[in-house]
């Protein structure tokens, strides 16, 4: 893993080959298949702000799957918990400590394909975890991620996590397939939303 730690507009954690080639394969296994199952934005949670809901499919694999052991995918982003992550979080801001305070957690599959877009907005959560993955060579322009309030771009890098606080406003450029004969090789996202739930 290759960490870019940014403090400036706003702080946040970047990580370059988040998974090894193994772990990727393991993935990329699941996307493909679940690719054919996702559902449209009214399945997933989707917000609606001035007019708009985002126009891509997803999955939430907690929905899917009651033990994690059965989701390559759930098992294997088990990972972001780590130690190192939690240091190099914590570089970028203290408030990031907040990271120890989450007990819960949902992982969402979404796929991008032509037309695929995500309007302006914030998640309803403490801190989310992204991870982006494509087929390389890479078949499609768009994608882009941006943390609009701050005009800040993104670069999407296959198999790069971003780690950020929930409440920065994020948005998606709208997707284009090249060569639409390729199956599955829009741009796959694995979102991990954790969460502070109240203790009984």
């Amino acid at each position: 893993m290759k960490f870019t730690i940014v403090k400036e507009p706003i702080p946040f954690l970047i990580i370059d080959d988040t998974y090894n080639k193994e772990e990727q394969i393991q993935i990329y296994q699941e996307l493909e298949f679940l690719v054919d199952k996702l559902q449209g934005p009214d399945k997933t949670g989707s917000p609606i702000l001035n007019g708009k809901k985002k126009n891509n499919k997803g999955l939430f694999l907690n929905n899917v799957f009651s033990d994690i052991n059965f989701s390559n995918i759930v098992k294997t982003n088990r990972k972001i918990y780590n130690k190192e992550i939690r240091e190099k979080l914590f570089e970028c801001h203290y408030a990031y400590r907040l990271f120890n305070n989450t007990n819960s957690d949902n992982t969402l599959i979404s796929y991008y394909d032509t037309g695929g877009s995500y309007f302006s907005h914030y998640d309803e959560t403490a801190i989310t975890v992204l991870t982006w993955f494509f087929k390389t060579p890479k078949n499609f322009i768009g994608g882009d991620f941006k943390f609009t309030d701050f005009n800040l771009d993104i670069e999407v890098k296959n198999n790069r996590t971003v780690i950020f606080f929930s409440s920065y406003t994020h948005e998606v450029s709208e997707v284009t397939i090249l060569d639409k004969t390729v199956p599955a090789s829009g741009r796959f996202t694995v979102t991990d939303f954790l969460y502070i739930e109240p203790k009984n």
